[in-house]
């Protein structure tokens, strides 16, 4: 997204009729502007790399292979565009695999309108969009268990401080950037540094390994 401009959004679904609400949804919103409704097919990949989108709304009820696939040529065709994935029902595994293949968001049928701009926008700022209620699905279905990783962190000996415990606790309740130096009165940057220094310690390289892993020691 070009600064001042709108937010270029694609939509990805087998259904019109949902590509049409969706799109009279986001059309609400002025800072956002739909560039293209497309349905699954071996077109998809080449439309959205033309299309360059700042966000895809990717329906992850398509034979899951496909979805992942595509997620995967998003990623590596077009490296600046963040996936949302839009899901009827909630399959833990296929949702774990997208969000691991590159996703960088993820929501129900449950979601309401606000939860999908509040989505959009959170991703488009490099944080991660998972619903609350996913994350103790996530830890049991140990999607990103990494034995190796887990017993160099161990044995690393480097400890977070209190500060940064403090921000992961907050990063772990679903709480964005923004909203962690707000109520930390620190500025975003120092937020994000906070987090740098706290993916290093931890040896993850994601966001939402960094909430797992407080939530696996009653950091949230």
């Amino acid at each position: 997204m070009r600064p001042g401009g709108s937010i270029r959004s694609v939509i990805v679904h087998d259904h019109k009729l949902v590509r049409e609400g969706l799109r009279l949804i986001l059309s609400r919103d002025e800072s956002i502007e739909i560039v293209g409704e497309l349905a699954h097919g071996p077109r998809t990949i080449d439309a959205i790399s033309e299309l360059k989108p700042d966000v895809v709304l990717l329906d992850l009820s398509a034979p899951e292979k496909d979805g992942i696939d595509l997620i995967r040529e998003i990623k590596v065709r077009t490296p600046a565009t963040k996936v949302v994935l839009l899901t009827a029902a909630l399959d833990e595994a296929a949702t774990l695999r997208a969000l691991k293949a590159g996703a960088q968001g993820y929501l129900s049928r449950h979601a309401g309108a606000s939860d999908l701009i509040k989505a959009i926008r959170t991703v488009l700022q490099g944080e991660l969009w998972v619903e609350r209620k996913l994350i103790p699905r996530l830890l049991e279905a140990e999607a990103f268990s990494d034995p190796k990783a887990e017993s160099a962190r161990e044995s690393s000996g480097e400890e977070l401080t209190g500060r940064e415990r403090e921000i992961l606790r907050l990063l772990a309740s679903g709480s964005t950037n923004k909203e962690i130096g707000q109520a930390l009165s620190i500025s975003e940057k120092t937020v994000k540094n906070h987090l740098n220094s706290i993916f290093k310690k931890l040896q993850v390289t994601r966001r939402l390994k960094a909430i797992l892993y407080a939530i696996q020691r009653g950091l949230s």
